[in-house]
């Protein structure tokens, strides 16, 4: 039974993939020396396009990237090519034998097995530890040593809890030693605890142990049933997406109509107008048609007089067409077939068409999707509704958030800032240079809380990678910590580069953005610190980056590089090319650029370190007016961090983070 409960500890700690929650079925090993099931690993591929695109198979369990021998090969014959693990999977056949050998023998009593004999135990003695049948529970009660043993019944196959025995003197532990907070033997209170000053028996901590462990039920009682009723409501917000998908698919679908509508509407006025403009044309045509057969038959009556009279040769009737001619009669109504004429000539119609065949598709516009009623812009009437980045708004002071907690050293010294929700809270995380510390500062059960994850050095900056998920890089060495926000911090995983990276920032889940100092040069990097490109000089080396402060990816996928040594703001392609450069002069220049951020329009919010301003540029790089100045209380701004209309603002040597109000009042 002993062996039975060992290789069933073994089965649940050490044999169970930590995705699909069962035993291992076809093992394979990563490089990082997380183990999984191959068709599990195979699953969770499938969800990272991203790894895909890395040719590596990404660790679900700390995001590491393995390798494959042949990644030309298709994307589902990846895990194939791992090596099993063929320690694993020995241990999961010696556990196989050992529970049949165990299940063979748990039911056979222990003596008559002894003696070479096979009896079905029905019974169990707790203090020996051995399953006993009817006659040898008879001799068990009989000898003067085994008397007084514990005898239980064991009901078929119902597992009896044996009394714990000590593993040096084989005797039951029925003390415990509160100085040393262990069970014992009567033999280890005479030999190792005869100077300890609390030996009590374990009996007579039943009630205590039974209050404690009554308490800490009640305590995973309450986190079950909190669980159980996030995941009920995940799950009905699962259900109230899927409804409300289905509501926004039909109204794409009738605003797509209506367009259909209006557009057949067009069609049919058109064609309206069409048909009454050439009908007109026709009918005038027309009447002249029949106007010009009567003068046809008129003319067609001259031909045939004057063919008469020349054929007759009459005098007196030549005279007489003589004299119509000189009157001017016949000429008048040969001159009536010039407007006639031109008249056809004019009734030719054209299409023009107003559709610019290059933006139809780009530009017709039925709708669009987003996630905050607030950041709705009615671009017809040209403003823009509550909750949206007010472009010319005086920042208000909302806020201070205090960064001093228990345990700093010294001065807090924030240097980047960054803001998640986590499970619908509010995040927000500081790196503290001076305590050599990530902080993050949260509301829960309306109670002020943070938490302190301690690092090896001192962070520089720090970027969100997802939901619930940070990188921070470091000043002084090559490497880039990935912390899990729960909204507690908790040390994931460490990527050691080859450069030490001042800055940082995502790209996507898969792919950072870090600027070096030296060599200067901002470098995009994979999740297990792989130099993808590097980007020194840029639009054929015209310029240079010089000394990079702060990134900052923008929606169309470029960065934003503050760049101190040159005074000025790059906004760079992934694959180096210069967007635009701002690089102001005079009255205006930047000094000492540090953190960089955008808003939800898409402008850019720069800090002016020596200036002690946060100035604010258009999305294409152009000067709009300084956001934040001196007057507004500012002293050395570092980090910047705009979200939800909220600016975020740590400013250098201070311990509280300062939050403005950005946005239009409601």
């Amino acid at each position: 039974m002993a062996a039975a409960r060992k290789l069933e500890s073994l089965n649940v700690n050490f044999l169970t993939c930590s995705i699909c929650m069962e035993g291992y079925k076809d093992p394979c090993t990563l490089i990082c020396g997380h183990t999984f099931c191959k068709g599990c690993l195979g699953e969770f591929l499938k969800t990272r396009q991203d790894a895909i695109r890395a040719k590596s198979i990404p660790c679900p369990y700390c995001r590491q990237m393995t390798g494959v021998p042949r990644p030309d090969r298709p994307a589902e014959e990846w895990v194939k090519q791992i090596k099993p693990s063929f320690l694993i999977q020995g241990l999961l056949d010696t556990l196989a034998c050992g529970r049949n050998i165990d299940h063979d023998t748990e039911n056979r009593c222990r003596p008559c097995q002894d003696l070479g004999e096979s009896q079905s135990a029905n019974s169990y003695c707790q203090d020996c530890d051995v399953p006993l049948c009817e006659r040898c529970v008879k001799m068990h009660a009989s000898l003067p040593g085994t008397s007084n043993h514990v005898i239980a019944d064991l009901g078929g196959s119902v597992k009896v809890t044996r009394r714990q025995r000590c593993t040096e003197h084989n005797e039951v532990m029925d003390f415990c030693c509160r100085d040393c907070n262990k069970a014992i033997c009567h033999k280890c209170c005479v030999i190792y605890h005869r100077k300890c000053d609390s030996v009590v028996t374990i009996q007579s901590m039943m009630s205590e142990m039974r209050r404690v462990l009554k308490h800490n039920k009640g305590l995973i009682t309450q986190s079950f049933d909190d669980t159980g009723r996030s995941l009920q409501q995940h799950k009905s917000q699962i259900d109230e997406i899927s409804h409300n998908k289905d509501k926004i698919k039909s109204q794409i679908r009738q605003a797509s109509q209506k367009a259909m509508d209006v557009i057949k509407q067009k069609e049919k006025q058109l064609l309206k107008e069409l048909n009454q403009v050439t009908e007109k044309q026709s009918r005038q045509l027309r009447g002249r048609i029949e106007s010009g057969e009567i003068d046809m038959q008129m003319y067609q009556q001259y031909l045939e007089y004057l063919t008469q009279v020349f054929k007759s040769g009459s005098e007196s009737d030549m005279f007489d067409i003589y004299q119509m001619c000189q009157s001017g009669a016949i000429k008048e109504a040969t001159d009536r077939d010039v407007t006639f004429t031109g008249s056809v000539r004019d009734s030719q119609l054209i299409f023009v068409s107003e559709i610019d065949e290059r933006k139809l598709y780009k530009d017709v516009q039925l709708g669009r999707i987003q996630q905050n009623v607030c950041d709705v812009m009615d671009t017809r009437l040209g403003k823009i509704q509550c909750g949206t980045f007010d472009v010319m708004c005086r920042p208000m002071l909302h806020k201070t958030v205090g960064i001093r907690v228990d345990g700093d050293r010294k001065q807090p010294d924030p240097c980047d800032v960054t803001v998640l929700v986590v499970d619908g809270e509010e995040t927000l995380l500081v790196t503290d240079c001076n305590n050599t510390c990530l902080k993050s500062f949260y509301t829960k059960n309306d109670i002020s809380r943070h938490s302190k994850l301690d690092l090896a050095s001192n962070p520089s900056s720090v970027t969100r990678l997802g939901d619930n998920q940070v990188a921070a890089s470091f000043w002084s060495h090559g490497e880039i910590v990935i912390v899990r926000v729960t909204p507690e911090l908790v040390l994931q995983s460490c990527v050691t580069t080859k450069k030490k990276y001042k800055c940082l920032i995502a790209m996507s889940p898969s792919t950072l953005a870090a600027g070096c100092r030296d060599p200067p040069c901002v470098d995009i990097l994979d999740v297990s610190g792989r130099v993808m490109r590097s980007v020194g000089r840029f639009n054929f080396g015209k310029n240079l980056i010089c000394n990079p402060s702060c990134l900052c990816a923008t929606d169309r996928g470029n960065i934003l590089v503050s760049d101190a040594g040159s005074q000025s703001v790059y906004c760079i392609t992934p694959e180096g090319d210069a967007v635009f450069t701002y690089t102001p002069t005079g009255g205006s220049r930047l000094v000492g650029p540090q953190s960089i951020t955008t808003t939800s329009t898409g402008h850019i919010l720069v800090a002016g370190y020596w200036a002690h301003k946060v100035v604010l540029l258009t999305p294409a790089g152009e000067f709009v007016r300084d956001l934040l100045t001196s007057q507004d209380g500012l002293q050395y701004p570092y980090g910047l961090m705009f979200c939800d209309c909220k600016l975020y603002v740590v400013e250098h040597y201070e311990d509280a983070v300062k939050e403005f109000n950005c946005s239009i009042p409601q």
